[in-house]
């Protein structure tokens, strides 16, 4: 059966044009969507002295949370200059949210000893945390976006789990986001992947502004925060992926396509 809606747009950020993203085309592409890429965040890296200071502090430390692939690259960055500052955290355990940070942490940081890729999103890895991590042991360093929901921090330390949580990137719309976002903005419904709720609030902004026809848009969350971001900006939600992966997107996208052919003939 060929899909209803042919054209996928992925909603991402500047620094993701890598494997994971070619793996998420690779795959919708062989299911018989057409895919193109929206380029709508940037991220700037900042207190970068301050986490080196505390990636010295190894020793104080149990572990690591990391919500994110920018989480990770803030530290190998901060690490730059002098890469034995990461050898004492490779074998430290580091909780991951989704494969593709996982990934990146082996790969970048050579970490051998990552748990938490089956957690779809921060929830999830909360919950992994509280059932693994014993109360009251050192503290979990947790570098994270400024616009970072709160719900691990608040998770543990309602668990007595000490959590050291440092700003390490900031959120920022792609600077050619506008005319980016203009070449999808036809007659044609199509599906827009929303990774996270910035990206959500960035593009309904822009799309609210052009006077945009928000009907042709089938929104498509990856996780259940990024879910709760388009009902808030007022966009029905068509399908939501429990994890952020492209297998999980795509049964996400051909669940809402069946359900709708079976509502229509009914």
């Amino acid at each position: 059966m060929a899909p209803r809606y042919e054209k996928i747009i992925l909603c991402r950020g500047l620094s993701e044009k890598n494997d994971s993203q070619e793996a998420y085309v690779k795959t919708l592409k062989t299911a018989g969507y057409s895919c193109d890429c929206l380029p709508t965040l940037r991220f700037e890296f900042v207190n970068t002295s301050e986490l080196r200071e505390c990636l010295l502090s190894s020793s104080s430390y149990y572990g690591l949370i990391l919500t994110s692939r920018r989480a990770a690259e803030a530290i190998k960055l901060s690490a730059k200059e002098d890469d034995d500052i990461l050898h004492p955290w490779r074998i430290l355990p580091v909780y991951c949210v989704g494969p593709a940070t996982e990934s990146f942490v082996k790969t970048h940081l050579s970490s051998d000893n990552c748990f938490g890729k089956e957690a779809g999103n921060a929830k999830e890895l909360a919950e992994l945390l509280v059932a693994s991590v014993a109360k009251k042991s050192k503290p979990l360093l947790y570098p994270c976006s400024e616009i970072g929901l709160e719900t691990i921090e608040k998770t543990l330390n309602e668990s007595d789990i000490n959590v050291h949580r440092i700003v390490a990137y900031r959120t920022l719309p792609s600077e050619t986001l506008e005319s980016d976002l203009l070449k999808f903005m036809d007659n044609v419904p199509k599906i827009f992947v929303f990774f996270s709720p910035s990206i959500v609030e960035h593009i309904v902004a822009l799309l609210k502004k052009k006077l945009y026809d928000m009907n042709n848009i089938k929104a498509v969350a990856i996780g259940p925060v990024t879910e709760q971001a388009l009902v808030h900006a007022g966009l029905k939600v068509f399908a939501t992926a429990s994890k952020p992966d492209p297998i999980s997107l795509l049964k996400a996208i051909s669940d809402a396509e069946k359900s709708g052919l079976d509502e229509k003939t009914e």
